[in-house]
């Protein structure tokens, strides 16, 4: 009997959670129309890689392309629209955040076609490679518009675990390995950092979690000049600059990319000077594939940079509205430190990522 009324609650409360997923898919569906393109375009390539013994490889090709094209093309119906909250609060669409989504999937749109001849030399897996990138875009889209802070939070973690999959997708080399492994714990400390922020905006603001009733919530609780704030912004921008890589936090992305392109280095050598014949015959793509790779980390570097652009200055102009002063002087010290240590490294620097 206690089962009996257990069970009973259970499918009451999936089934309410349910309606209310589907009520707000219905009314705000249309706010996040390019999004579900990208989606769409994501279940048809795993329908076709489930069902298919043989790859159609132009088939994968034309449909990711096509859902990247339709989602620029209804970005741009949508420009000038008046701005617009949806799903409860979660996520905002404006012009502002459309000019990063049109960049993402602009990029994206590029790196797909530029890098058909690498991944046909190499002998990736292309649908994984597509789904990759394809997941990617959607997480720095819906980054682009999120406007709480556990979309801010969810959306960037749904980009970088592609990109840390992108960075050791070559699993066998040894250069790739190392670059996925300070990738992944690089990231994973940077998001804790960012976390850590995130839990005290949202204690000094009474427990809110969307940007603009955080700043109603500082102004409610008095903690909108507090010690926290100093605190929060701080976390903050160690937690967005490992997305954005400015120094001091630039480590990482000299042994990423290096990593990304070590492989179709070696890969290059093999054709060279390899004694099997079929190594021979890949002599043709030498000269292609390394310039080829350079578009996956022109993937990696341009989108990611892009899409924590466009949250780091939402974050920084709403939530921390009350100390402009301080987060102004903290990017410039940031920004002025990255190009002087930028320029000096980069005289010594003979390697072309």
């Amino acid at each position: 009997m206690i089962w009996h009324v257990q069970n009973e609650n259970f499918i009451l409360d999936f089934t309410r959670i349910f309606m209310k997923a589907f009520h707000l898919l219905l009314f705000d569906g249309s706010l996040i129309f390019p999004e579900c393109i990208l989606i769409f375009g994501l279940i048809l390539l795993l329908m076709i890689d489930s069902t298919s013994d043989q790859k159609d490889i132009p088939w994968l090709y034309f449909i990711s392309s096509t859902s990247l094209v339709m989602s620029i093309t209804a970005l741009l119906f949508r420009w000038r629209e008046e701005p617009m909250i949806s799903f409860s609060g979660n996520f905002q669409t404006n012009n502002f955040n459309e000019i990063f989504q049109f960049l993402i999937l602009l990029c994206s749109t590029l790196c797909i076609p530029l890098s058909v001849e690498y991944i046909e030399c190499t002998e990736m897996a292309i649908t994984e490679f597509l789904l990759f990138v394809l997941t990617a875009t959607l997480g720095g889209m819906f980054l682009c518009g999120a406007n709480d802070l556990i979309t801010i939070f969810v959306a960037p973690e749904c980009f970088s675990l592609c990109s840390y999959l992108l960075s050791g997708y070559t699993k066998k080399d040894v250069r790739s390995n190392e670059a996925t492994m300070k990738y992944l714990l690089m990231g994973g400390a940077s998001s804790s950092i960012l976390v850590h922020g995130f839990s005290w905006l949202y204690g000094l603001s009474g427990g809110e979690i969307e940007l603009q009733e955080i700043v109603n919530g500082l102004i409610n609780t008095q903690m909108y000049n507090s010690p926290g704030i100093s605190i929060a912004l701080i976390f903050i921008t160690v937690g967005i600059g490992f997305k954005l890589s400015p120094a001091p936090s630039h480590q990482w992305t000299p042994d990423v990319y290096e990593g990304v392109r070590w492989f179709y280095f070696s890969i290059f050598l093999t054709c060279s000077y390899g004694t099997k014949v079929e190594k021979i015959e890949k002599i043709s793509y030498s000269q292609p594939l390394m310039k080829d790779s350079s578009k996956i980390v022109a993937f990696l570097s341009v989108t990611s940079k892009v899409a924590a652009s466009a949250s780091a200055t939402r974050i920084f102009d709403i939530p921390f509205y009350f100390s402009s002063n301080e987060w102004h002087l903290l990017l410039e010290i940031l920004a002025i430190l990255s190009m002087i240590l930028g320029n000096i490294i980069a005289i010594t620097q003979t390697k072309y990522n």
